[in-house]
């Protein structure tokens, strides 16, 4: 076995039944399993997997939602070979792009991790390649006020690398845990993902760790992904949304090493977000 496609589900059936044709319209030209975790859907996900006759599909039916890197982590273990693709169950892969990702991946040694190039359905180019988190990255993230009020500005445009020639192979920071591939000693070696992670960040904080230890992230766009962004996380979108700013508070104290005033401030900063997203969204539900 050369791979092994691993697939965190969370109530996204359909988006997976897709990704999974996929994978089979434009197979891998080397030996490869597919494992999915699911983390206690309830829109049928379960009885579809249980329904696949494919042998080169496993799933793990987990009895409660672990999260995603936990998930990712569970399907790790269960697999033995040397590469690891994780993806996201709405990503729909195209011909040789997962070939492509393998191939650089061994011609390259230094580099720990690689995505390809992902595409919205209506064709245009996510943007999936950051710089690493920081106090003043975050205040300019995307979905950030700043970035709302002034779309153009400064912080945000080097944060998320929006000048970058996405038509290129590049070697950024982090990228989008959409599509990953990985050597499975690498991943091995620097512990998996970590779980304390529930949802987001657990991909910036491995790619993190990657850097820090000498190796390279790339991004090859000659590698293609369709990919529907948030098919999981749109239908929860509040618990989305304190999700990822309890994941950017845990990231920032882990990895960056501020003190303990910027931290109280960073945590300050943190419940007043919270406070205001669950404001907005009650005044949304009044009004439905």
């Amino acid at each position: 076995m050369t791979l092994t496609i691993g697939i965190v589900n969370y109530n996204t059936k359909d988006e997976l039944k897709s990704c999974i044709d996929s994978i089979f319209k434009n197979p891998p030209n080397c030996n490869y399993q597919i494992i999915v975790v699911d983390n206690d859907s309830r829109d049928g996900s379960k009885d579809f997997l249980k329904n696949i006759k494919r042998k080169k599909i496993k799933y793990i039916l987990n009895e409660k939602n672990v999260g995603f890197g936990s998930a990712c982590n569970q399907i790790a273990r269960l697999s033995s070979s040397p590469y690891i693709l994780f993806l996201n169950p709405d990503v729909k892969i195209t011909k040789n792009a997962i070939d492509k990702l393998i191939k650089f991946l061994r011609k390259n040694k230094k580099v720990g991790l690689v995505t390809g190039k992902l595409i919205y359905p209506d064709g245009s180019i996510q943007l999936s390649c950051r710089k690493f988190p920081t106090i003043l990255n975050v205040l300019g993230g995307r979905e950030s006020l700043l970035r709302k009020i002034f779309p153009n500005n400064i912080i945000s445009r080097r944060y998320l690398m929006t000048e970058l020639d996405y038509t290129k192979i590049q070697f950024p920071d982090c990228v989008r845990g959409a599509v990953m591939l990985f050597r499975r000693e690498i991943f091995e070696k620097f512990g998996g993902f970590d779980e304390k992670f529930f949802l987001y960040f657990e991909d910036t904080d491995f790619c993190f760790r990657l850097r820090k230890n000498g190796f390279e992230i790339a991004y090859l766009p000659e590698a293609i992904f369709y990919h529907k962004l948030g098919a999981s996380t749109d239908k929860e979108k509040l618990k989305a949304k304190i999700a990822i700013n309890i994941s950017m508070f845990y990231y920032l104290r882990k990895n960056m090493g501020y003190n303990f005033p910027i931290l109280f401030l960073l945590f300050f900063f943190l419940l007043t977000r919270l406070f205001f997203i669950f404001f907005f969204f009650s005044l949304k539900e009044m009004k439905e």
